[in-house]
């Protein structure tokens, strides 16, 4: 059914669902304006949220009853971003917070109720991940760029190491001993939960993965997963 952060909404209420609307990714261009000619000059296009709207009743007439229904329906719709899982999608979620919660009547018990999800990451994810080892060609479907991680184990620390991508490389001068991740999305690195970014050479330029075919090289496992608009 609607399963957000690992939990069926019908596990926790009583419902009827009316409808699931899925809303198209809201566009916001980067543009900047003319000094001398009216208007504005574009300069790229920006993807930004998507909105998921969920519309259904809680067909009990026992105001206590369905008021507990309620309440556990708010409980179960976080505020934070987490997995939304919907039933027309079975290979695939949506990162969403809920940003608005069911108003309801104390009288009318058949009304129709709606919750708001907003997807601060607009692109659907693919549940399976891939991985390959680092210099080994790989291929990234989808129509998004993949959100990929770097992760390798070391059993002592390493000193100038690098990945590259394409024509970008990130060169770290020390990688200490333990479990490291770079994540090549939110371009953070870190053993552990220590970050490691003040090992990191500033005359890097930060890999950047798209759709298609690719190799990473290095040392360490390249983990991905796919991304479509």
């Amino acid at each position: 059914m609607i399963i957000f952060d690992g939990i069926d909404l019908a596990s926790v209420a009583n419902v009827k669902i009316e409808d699931i609307n899925v809303g198209p990714i809201q566009q916001s261009p980067v543009a900047r304006a003319r000094v001398i000619q009216g208007g504005a000059q574009f300069i790229r296009p920006h993807d930004g949220t998507r909105v998921v709207t969920v519309t259904f009743q809680v067909p009990e007439e026992n105001p206590v009853v369905r008021e507990q229904n309620i309440l556990n329906i708010t409980a179960w719709a976080k505020q934070y971003p987490c997995k939304l899982e919907l039933p027309f999608a079975p290979d695939k979620y949506l990162m969403a917070a809920c940003t608005e919660l069911p108003n309801p009547s104390a009288r009318q018990w058949w009304q129709i109720l709606r919750l708001t999800f907003t997807c601060f990451d607009p692109y659907w994810i693919s549940k399976a991940e891939k991985s390959v080892s680092c210099g080994t060609q790989f291929v990234a479907l989808g129509d998004a760029p993949p959100i990929v991680r770097i992760e390798r184990t070391l059993s002592a620390s390493a000193s100038n190491q690098s990945y590259a991508l394409g024509s970008n490389t990130i060169t770290f001068s020390t990688i200490p001993a333990g479990d490291m991740v770079i994540d090549l999305d939110r371009q953070t690195a870190q053993v552990g939960n220590n970050s490691i970014m003040q090992y990191y050479n500033v005359n890097s330029k930060w890999l950047a993965p798209a759709v298609g075919v690719q190799t990473i090289t290095g040392t360490g496992t390249v983990k991905w997963r796919e991304r479509w608009r």
